[in-house]
């Protein structure tokens, strides 16, 4: 008779010439054999897709593949250890310039250094203290920058290996590459992203000194990862809630950082159609609150008050209305409303606890420690730290004509300290979008709504001036370097792949 015993993973089913009780006495042992060859692709995972699940026709053995594979920890590895390499080569061996004295003394007694407190980054720098019993305190403490920096580089590797693999998954035409010569393309392009950030020349001399900068930079690179997992995975949330919690403590780093809060809600709406629209509302809601609070005056001791038609103004409002309006269209589109509530609700208690290292200050001021800045024992004194009270309130650009004239500024920074050849890479993936699968290419502008955050905003907020002083502030662009260098590094593998196809063809 004319049995079916067994569904090809490759082409489907076959028809065999056999009995019913050979057929039911192989089945096992066909079933297991099967299974073994599923393993051993799914250890390379090379046929899955952007989601980390499985093109139709392909087995569902596939869905317990790990989202990273790997040649992504390999890329991350390898980039980690060899910037890491050149960061202890170049770090300075005692106390430097600028508030190297002032971060040493607090890492060392797990103190309050100045404003705005860095919670988290004493009690790294602290670690850092005890682990290493050799050499001076400052040497120490650079060595935490140092890894640090190097692990921000491994991430962006990460990152790149992984999502460029995605990208020549869903572009027709330059899948041609071998298994071993994909893998080998995607560490050697996430390994150059990487360095590219680790080698910009801003981000080079924080990473060698005591700083809080490369932590910063860590945390929110960290943020960004567990974005891009669970962008690909929008049903798995814990990935999102982490996310955002690693942003609060990021925040608790460098409130330099804020600026990039404004490409959440575009990659949740980009993500889950249902959970941005809340999202969306609840960040409309903090919107309006920000807005009248500041004209009010009540933001007085942070930001200057806005003046109507001048660029932040403009970008506050742009914002605004835009977050009102993906609202009510989406509540349109799905026919619901808050429905999400319980992840907004986890989403915001995330990113309190995320804030929430702040309350080691005053704890760490009442044991009185060398390094006691503002006193944050007291209400006064926290909040004094806490708002930045020693430094003056930031004074963003006032016009468009001066903004126009700023906006060299930043390309002239880029240029010289991340670098032309890669920030020409940078603008390689945007020549694919229109071949992209949907998951990337929301991806890409998931991307574009962080970096123009980081960019654009953080310069209309740092309103540098023309001279070489606006070089004193070109570390703070260096978290949109962040960015550029993913970007660079999906350029660098989509170019790899399109010159090996034409080597093969």
């Amino acid at each position: 008779m004319k049995g079916k015993c067994f569904s090809g993973f490759t082409s489907g089913r076959f028809d065999i010439q056999i009995s019913p009780a050979r057929c039911l006495l192989d089945e096992g042992r066909q079933a297991r054999t099967a299974q073994l060859r599923l393993n051993a692709i799914a250890e390379n995972s090379d046929t899955n897709d952007a989601s980390g699940h499985q093109p139709p026709g392909v087995p569902t053995a596939f869905n317990n593949a790990p989202f990273f594979q790997r040649s992504d920890w390999l890329s991350f590895a390898i980039t980690t250890a060899l910037v890491l390499a050149v960061y202890l080569w170049t770090l300075a061996p005692d106390v430097t310039l600028e508030d190297s004295g002032i971060f040493s003394v607090a890492a060392q007694y797990a103190g309050v250094p100045q404003v705005p407190g860095f919670p988290v980054w004493t009690i790294y720098g602290w670690l850092f203290t005890k682990l290493l019993p050799f050499s001076n305190i400052a040497w120490r403490v650079a060595v935490s920058s140092a890894v640090a920096g190097a692990l921000a580089c491994g991430l962006i590797a990460l990152m790149v290996s992984r999502g460029g693999a995605s990208m020549l998954e869903g572009i027709s035409g330059l899948k041609r590459l071998t298994v071993k010569e994909e893998n080998g393309l995607r560490v050697v392009c996430g390994a150059i992203a990487g360095m590219g950030l680790g080698f910009d020349g801003a981000f080079w001399e924080k990473a060698v000194i005591v700083d809080t900068w490369p932590l910063s930079v860590l945390s929110l690179t960290v943020c960004i990862c567990l974005l891009f997992r669970w962008f690909y995975s929008p049903e798995r949330r814990p990935y999102l809630y982490a996310a955002v919690f690693v942003y609060g403590v990021t925040l608790t780093c460098s409130q330099s950082l804020a600026p990039a809060v404004v490409g959440l809600p575009f990659v949740v709406v980009l993500a889950d159609t249902e959970l941005g629209r809340d999202f969306c509302f609840v960040a409309s809601i903090v919107w309006l609150a920000v807005w009248v609070e500041n004209q009010m005056g009540y933001l007085s001791a942070l930001l200057q008050p806005v003046s109507i038609a001048t660029p932040l103004w403009v970008l506050s409002f742009a914002f605004g209305i835009t977050t009102i309006t993906m609202c009510v269209c989406l509540t349109v589109k799905t026919r619901g409303f808050f429905t999400e509530w319980k992840a907004i609700v986890l989403l915001v208690a995330m990113f309190l606890l995320g804030l929430s290292p702040y309350l080691y200050l005053p704890l760490a001021s009442m044991t009185n420690p060398p390094m006691n800045w503002g006193y944050p024992r007291t209400v006064d004194g926290f909040f004094h730290v806490l708002t930045r009270g020693q430094f003056e309130r930031t004074w963003a650009t006032a016009d468009f004509g001066k903004l126009a004239g700023q906006i060299p500024i930043y390309g002239r920074i880029a240029v010289r300290q991340f670098g032309l050849l890669y920030a020409t890479a940078a603008m390689i993936p945007f020549c694919f979008l229109h071949k992209m699968r949907t998951r990337e290419r929301r991806w890409m502008f998931s991307l574009l709504a962080i970096f123009f955050g980081l960019s654009f905003l953080m310069l209309v907020l740092l309103n540098p001036s023309p001279d070489r002083q606006s070089e004193l502030g070109a570390v703070f662009f260096t978290a949109s370097h962040l960015v550029l260098t993913v970007w660079a590094g999906y350029g660098l593998i989509l170019l790899g792949s399109i010159f090996a196809r034409d080597k093969t063809v």
